[in-house]
């Protein structure tokens, strides 16, 4: 009787606990999204793979290189597919995520089988699980989080690869099971996948040492599989984004994200609910706390550290697994501390004051180092962990897995009851606030719809299919990712700050000329230029904030006054058109400046703008005037007296061609002063000139030479060298193309 009625509560069982983790997730296809920001850019991908053959390359945003997506093809494909089959992308996303954690669940629950806990008491362990707060608090991270909830997964295969013992069609199934899980982690996301790597050869290593059976096994199939699996994903990975691997961060990054021991003993206010209802949850904040909030809001394990270690001390006698699944949190644990210790660790108030980066952490504010630098500075993979503190996804795995084991080895009625009853304990401290899963994924999706409505509609009367355009000045624009494969255009900007580094090393010259979220003096000239290159057919200047947006749907048009004296001066020229639309206003070359002709306009720009290429101009006040002997005062620089360089810089780009030099300012006593036109940092010199003695002209020109490039150069650099006792004042100089080409004369 009682066998028959757990069979029939545990398919009940299992179903009722799948369903409530979709839910606690967002992952509720027509209902919500998970999250929005991260869903925007995901399924940008997504749907420009749909546009081009369902190809895993973005060609709509990223341009003019097909753009690779950093991290979470595993996670975009799939979406992929769904949007080809008709769904929204915000329900695509949702479904793709509930795709991957019902893989999550069902391995987690399988897990518990192999163990032999039963399907019931493998389902409350596989609920556990997908309730982490590790998990959930990350979906603003995207693939992060569906990682993070594949661990089981990852763990199930490499348990079948190094502890099973079977022969023949079902070691290459295991093998092929492996070698595709490999994949799926690479492709979904780094972090989770140097997780996998450390946890199987934990469990690998610890096997060879402690059964002395199975070593010629696991040299002879194991280990050739684990090593083969793992080589070939990193290639193909490297393969695909065009490199080996994206760069390091520096050491006190890796500090400043790594976990505080106090985050895993205290839990942070505002977001677990049974911990904020008993009062006992720590306020945090990123004003007084190094990294960012999720540095505090996903690492708190007090609950299940006890119920983890406790299920070590009454399995490890009875398990082989279970001392190696120790070892897998306590290297968790420690990883996550990153390179220094810290303890209630504050941001000092002098620093908070200076405004300095508090991602970056300087060790000498750690209480002691904890040695894991050296990892961090030298040893591949563990190089780009940066965010230390998430190797706490594998302490909370290795601790969750030794609670599985306790839920599946005891024997008395007290051990069962005491391992069921601090799992739902787990549980119960795991969940977040009710409106994080009943409210904010009803919010994400409606948002998300609202940019369809709002902005990607308005896009489509405001510019043409398959025009190339430019978003400006660009910025980490994640929203871009959405709208350029839903207009369809093909745009420069990409979100994602990986994705937008490789991109810009393909943008054309003047593209690549602009600041990254700066409105500089010279943002409309370079603008015209772009346009009359014929570069973009037509300019974005958004009033919104293309990364915040995305995130939080419309945000405020905050941009909006940086961008209006640009749109003054251009609407001056008198050759563009200019469309203000509610978010945004769109730049094109006008009828005026069509019927000149390409060529025309660009002679008539070149004879009054000033751009890297064919001018430099550059006022004694501007930062990239450099001096060693020279004191800025009312805008002039004068020299001190001492011998040395008054001017130097600004290292810029020029074309070939014949060039005017005027240099602007007084020298009353120049005493042999001297001006030169180099490059290659001073070694090669296309001109030099003496400084004239001279009072105060009308006109206030000091000197005006002309100057010849027989080819381009990258890093031009104008030099003012003042000898001892000079007095020269400088106001400014400008080195503007005469003519194209070499000299003739």
């Amino acid at each position: 009787m009682k066998t028959s009625i757990s069979k029939a509560v545990a398919p009940v069982a299992f179903v009722l606990a799948l369903a409530f983790t979709l839910l606690l997730h967002g992952a509720v296809p027509f209902w919500g999204t998970p999250t929005l920001g991260q869903a925007v850019w995901t399924t940008g991908f997504s749907h420009s793979f749909v546009n081009h053959g369902l190809l895993p390359y973005a060609y709509d945003f990223g341009a003019p290189a097909p753009a690779s997506i950093a991290f979470g093809l595993a996670g975009a494909y799939p979406a992929a597919l769904l949007i080809a089959l008709g769904m929204h992308p915000a329900d695509a996303y949702a479904a793709m995520v509930a795709l991957w954690l019902t893989v999550a669940f069902v391995s987690a629950w399988w897990l518990g089988i192999r163990a032999g806990a039963g399907s019931v008491k493998s389902t409350l362990a596989a609920l556990a699980w997908v309730t982490m707060p590790v998990i959930w608090a990350h979906s603003g991270y995207s693939m992060l989080s569906t990682g993070i909830a594949l661990l089981p997964f990852y763990s199930l295969a490499a348990c079948m690869l190094f502890l099973d013992d079977v022969q023949g069609s079902r070691k290459i199934g295991r093998a092929l099971l492996y070698l595709s899980s490999c994949l799926i982690s690479v492709f979904m996301d780094g972090y989770s996948f140097m997780m996998f790597a450390m946890g199987s050869s934990i469990v690998a290593a610890y096997s060879f040492v402690m059964n002395h059976s199975t070593r010629r096994r696991l040299l002879t199939y194991s280990l050739p599989v684990h090593i083969a699996g793992f080589s070939l994903a990193y290639v193909l990975f490297a393969l695909y984004i065009g490199k080996p691997s994206f760069g390091a961060a520096p050491l006190d990054f890796f500090r400043g994200w790594g976990a505080d021991v106090t985050f895993f003993l205290f839990p942070t206010q505002g977001i677990h609910w049974m911990w904020d209802t008993l009062g006992l949850s720590v306020p945090r904040s990123h004003r007084e706390l190094f990294g960012d909030s999720s540095v505090w809001k996903t690492t708190y394990l007090a609950p299940l550290l006890i119920a983890g270690l406790l299920g070590w001390l009454f399995t490890f006698s009875k398990s082989r697994i279970a001392s190696a699944a120790l070892i897998i949190a306590v290297a968790g644990l420690y990883l996550s501390l990153g390179p220094s210790l810290k303890f209630n660790s504050l941001v000092p108030q002098e620093i908070i004051e200076t405004g300095v980066n508090m991602q970056h952490m300087p060790a000498e504010l750690a209480i002691a180092p904890t040695g894991s630098a050296l990892l961090s500075e030298h040893l591949p993979g563990f190089k780009n962990m940066r965010a230390s503190y998430r190797w706490v996804a594998l302490a909370a795995f290795g601790l969750w897995f030794l609670l599985l084991l306790w839920l599946s080895k005891a024997e008395t009625l007290g051990a069962r009851s005491a391992a069921a009853i601090l799992c739902l304990a787990v549980i119960g401290s795991n969940l977040p606030h009710p409106q994080r899963y009943l409210e904010i994924p009803a919010s994400n999706r409606a948002q998300f719809k609202a940019i369809d409505t709002m902005l990607v509609d308005d896009m489509r009367e405001a510019l043409q299919p398959g025009e190339q355009i430019a978003f400006l000045p660009y910025r980490n624009d994640f929203l871009v990712n959405y709208l350029a494969p839903s207009v369809p255009i093909r745009t420069y900007n990409i979100g994602g700050d990986k994705n937008l580094a490789m991109a810009r090393e393909n943008w054309p010259k003047t593209m690549r000329q602009f600041k990254m979220n700066k409105v500089d003096p010279a943002f409309a000239d370079r603008l015209l230029w772009l346009l009359a290159q014929g570069e973009a057919d037509a300019v974005v200047l958004p009033y919104i904030d293309m990364l915040w947006a995305a995130h939080a749907w419309p945000g405020g048009k905050i941009h909006q006054k940086q961008v209006q004296p640009a749109i003054d001066r251009l609407s001056a020229t008198g050759l563009v058109d200019i469309d203000t639309r509610e978010y945004y206003a769109v730049v094109r070359l006008n009828a005026t400046a069509r019927v000149l002709g390409q060529t025309a306009l660009q002679a008539k720009l070149r004879q009054t703008l000033c751009l890297p290429g064919f001018c430099v101009r550059q006022a004694a006040s501007s930062n990239a005037i450099h001096s060693r002997v020279g004191r800025l005062s009312a805008n002039t620089l004068k020299s001190d007296g001492r011998r040395g360089f008054l001017v130097f810089g600004p290292y810029e780009p020029v074309e070939s061609g014949t060039y005017l030099l005027v240099v602007w300012g007084r020298a009353p006593v120049p005493a042999g002063a001297w001006v030169d036109i180099v490059s290659s940092r001073g070694s090669t010199v296309h001109a030099k000139f003496s400084v004239p003695r001279t009072a105060s002209r009308p006109d206030n020109i000091l000197l005006e030479e002309k100057v010849v490039f027989d080819e381009a150069v990258d890093d031009l650099e104008v030099r003012i060298f003042a000898e001892e006792g000079s007095r020269i004042a400088i106001t400014g100089y400008e080195l503007r193309l005469a003519r194209s080409g070499p000299d003739k004369d």
